[in-house]
């Protein structure tokens, strides 16, 4: 597996993507403005919920939609293994999400202290949410609709997990995000070259 492969996936990925990163940092900046007089739950919860829900939406307009058609012909068409190809399409919209909440954070400690936990976990949920959702990309009917709702509660969860000590809703996190990545490389190794 080579590093080669997934930068040129990735920048070819997110040089299409480039108005839709505008959009996220633009639309995360204007939620962390109209937040400016809310409490700290209010902008974790709002932060955990808009967050997931980009997450989702970007990871769905990356495969299978018809927009990149192209870009998903020629990523199963070159001898990639699956898992590489999935780390490599996971991280356009982990990047693209990251931005946003980036942009968030720093909008909003212009007007309070923002709490290093709360963002650890809004990046930690986002990117677990993100991953799910990709793995409903490769799926069809009932299936997706499924998955489309895992990614959904994961915001859910990391908020009722924040009344116990902040490392449980991040473990939680990351275990079903790296969970969701191996299933997404698995649902792509019918591409492998093997």
């Amino acid at each position: 597996m080579r590093g080669a492969a997934t930068l040129a996936i990735v920048t070819t990925r997110l040089g299409k993507e480039l108005r839709i990163l505008a959009f996220t940092v633009a639309t995360c900046a204007l939620l962390a403005y109209l937040q400016r007089n809310d409490d700290g739950a209010a902008h974790l919860a709002g932060c955990l919920v808009f967050a997931t829900l980009l997450g989702i939406a970007i990871s769905l307009l990356q495969r299978g939609t018809g927009r990149l058609r192209q870009l998903e012909l020629c990523e199963q068409a070159a001898p990639l293994y699956g898992r590489e190809l999935a780390r490599a399409t996971a991280l356009v919209p982990c990047i693209i999400v990251s931005a946003g909440l980036c942009a968030y954070w720093i909008v909003a400690s212009v007007y309070m202290r923002p709490n290093v936990g709360a963002i650890a976990l809004t990046m930690c949920a986002s990117y677990t949410a993100t991953l799910i959702a990709m793995s409903a990309t490769v799926r069809t009917g009932i299936a997706r609709l499924v998955y489309v709702a895992l990614a959904c509660s994961v915001s859910a969860i990391a908020f009722a997990l924040t009344t116990r000590p902040i490392a449980l809703p991040l473990i939680f996190c990351i275990a079903t995000g790296f969970i969701a990545l191996r299933q997404y490389g698995e649902s792509l190794a019918r591409y492998d070259p093997v």
